[in-house]
């Protein structure tokens, strides 16, 4: 607001007044001079401030002081703007109910996918197209990590490294990025706006990429795909399929291009075969456009439509049980290099009705002691392939846990 009251003065006559801030570490370096505003060593007492219409809450705790305080200024009848995922895919659906009630905004743009207008095309752009499915790129501090794996032949515990030296995760933030739960929480929002279910985050099946490694890239890539941690929502028979993992893509997929540390978003309803949104998912910027965004929006809405739906309206949908979904897989058994191993994994693929699609015997001079197979299945249920699997991990001549990837054939 500081850099840009002008422009907004111009473009809309609405001044933008900040009334107090208040944050963990008063003496942090910051780009700003505090000085010019009120701060308030107890962020509490920022929702006493009279005459105060919006408060904006950025500290990211999914419980704890964020959550108190966007409750308390929500029963004190203030708009509030977050950019705090965790906090609304775990108490959502208490604090839309809140803001329901007391007829004020709870806006989150910037809680999805940083300065994409994700949230508002979902909300107001295509609210009355029947989206069939989302997918997208939800994190771009995992999608820098397999992204800079490929490029540079780097390994993953590296590649980790360089993300926190360059300020893309923290140790406090890692388990988050790397496990899948950032994107998992940005997804149980996105499946919300899209079929209108109860925020729920257990709907989630959640994966992350720290199995991954370089021959996964390697031989994804000779196979005709990339390796992308995916988030994925749909309905399917009438039940909730909300899934983050990693996943074989199609390079014709554009997904498959999308590196480093944007996130992109992909869109598929009855009026629209394909909406692409692809942005800077994460920074300051990003978020402080996504932010000004909330604050337009609150000006000038006539209506509150935090969600677009009622919150008594969301139906709580029952999960799909992922393990009956079908997929194509990508799996990977280190194996001892000895005669007869090929033909015996084969064959338990085979005594489960399993179609292999492609094998692929390829040494890797980084494996000396083991052979690396990797075979490429047709569709299957995966508790049918998990058969096969058990009984091949059994085996003595298997070194390690077999690694398993769903493939996305779809461009």
């Amino acid at each position: 607001i500081e850099n840009t009251n002008k422009l907004i003065l111009n473009k809309t006559n609405i001044n933008f007044k900040i009334l107090g801030i208040s944050a963990k570490n008063k003496n942090k370096k910051r780009i700003f001079d505090i000085n010019k505003y009120t701060w308030f060593d107890n962020p509490l007492d920022l929702i006493k401030i009279k005459n105060c219409d919006i408060f904006i809450e950025l500290i990211g705790e999914e419980k704890g002081l964020s959550f108190n305080l966007v409750k308390l200024a929500l029963e004190n009848k203030m708009h509030v703007v977050t950019a705090n995922k965790a906090l609304l895919a775990n108490n959502g659906l208490e604090l839309f109910k809140i803001a329901e009630k007391n007829q004020v905004s709870l806006l989150y743009e910037a809680a999805v996918a940083g300065g994409i207008p994700i949230i508002k095309t979902l909300k107001n752009n295509i609210f009355l197209n029947n989206i069939s499915k989302i997918s997208g790129i939800l994190n771009g501090t995992t999608n820098y990590i397999l992204t800079k794996m490929s490029e540079e032949n780097l390994d993953f515990n590296e590649v980790i490294n360089i993300a926190k030296s360059k300020g893309y995760t923290s140790d406090n933030e890692a388990e988050l990025d790397i496990g899948g739960l950032d994107s998992a929480h940005k997804l149980t929002i996105l499946a919300t706006l899209c079929f209108g279910s109860k925020i729920n985050f257990f709907n989630n099946d959640i994966t992350g990429i720290s199995e991954i490694k370089i021959i996964d890239i390697k031989n994804a890539d000779k196979l005709g795909y990339k390796i992308k941690l995916i988030s994925e929502a749909s309905l399917i028979n009438n039940k909730i399929y909300c899934i983050t993992g990693p996943k074989l893509i199609s390079k014709d997929n554009p997904l498959a291009s999308v590196d480093g540390v944007l996130n992109a978003i992909n869109i598929e309803t009855d009026q629209l075969k394909n909406l692409f949104l692809e942005g800077e998912g994460a920074g300051g910027k990003a978020t402080a456009s996504s932010i000004m965004s909330d604050l337009y929006e609150i000006t000038t809405q006539s209506d509150i439509n935090s969600l677009g739906y009622k919150v008594d309206s969301l139906i709580d949908f029952q999960k799909l049980d992922m393990m009956e979904k079908k997929s194509s897989f990508y799996v990977r058994i280190m194996t001892k290099d000895t005669a007869g191993v090929l033909s015996k994994i084969t064959s338990f693929f085979k005594d489960s009705n399993i179609s292999i699609e492609k094998i692929l015997q390829l040494p890797d001079p980084d494996t000396k002691q083991s052979v690396p197979i990797i075979i490429s299945t047709h569709e299957v249920k995966k508790n049918e392939l998990m058969v096969a699997i058990n009984q091949i991990e059994k085996q003595n001549f298997v070194l390690d846990k077999i690694i398993i990837i769903p493939i996305d054939k779809n461009i």
